[in-house]
């Protein structure tokens, strides 16, 4: 079955983070990585970026 993590971090370290774990977690023999998508949006004026992240992987 194929399934969809995502991810929304402030700080694109912290999305790091978060996407390691996520992996370190799920890497089983049943867990098999197809994609991970990534993407940073500006707010504008205020420049607050936003860090994005969608993991594609079967069980």
């Amino acid at each position: 079955m194929i399934q969809v993590k995502l991810f929304d971090e402030f700080r694109a370290k912290e999305l790091e983070d978060k996407l390691n774990e996520f992996l370190e977690i799920s890497m089983k023999d049943s867990f098999k990585l197809i994609d991970i998508k990534y993407s940073t949006y500006n707010h504008g004026e205020d420049r607050n970026e936003c860090h994005s992240a969608v993991v594609i992987y079967e069980i």
